[in-house]
């Protein structure tokens, strides 16, 4: 099954807060949250390349 684009997004979204919940759970310099941190980053590179915004929905600009 795909997801349209708006589900995309969604799960983007959600899975960009929920690990950067557990990152703020985490201890200051567990695994844990070095773990979560990097997940959180992954999915915000995810979100750039495939809508060429990040979470706070600031568009990406062309580098000229």
């Amino acid at each position: 099954m795909l997801l349209t684009e708006e589900q995309t997004k969604y799960y983007l979204t959600d899975m960009i807060n929920h690990y950067g919940e557990k990152e703020n759970k985490a201890e200051s310099l567990s695994w844990t949250r070095s773990e979560a941190e990097y997940k959180k980053k992954a999915f915000e590179d995810m979100r750039i390349v495939l809508f060429g915004d990040d979470c706070n929905e600031n568009k990406r600009t062309e580098i000229t």
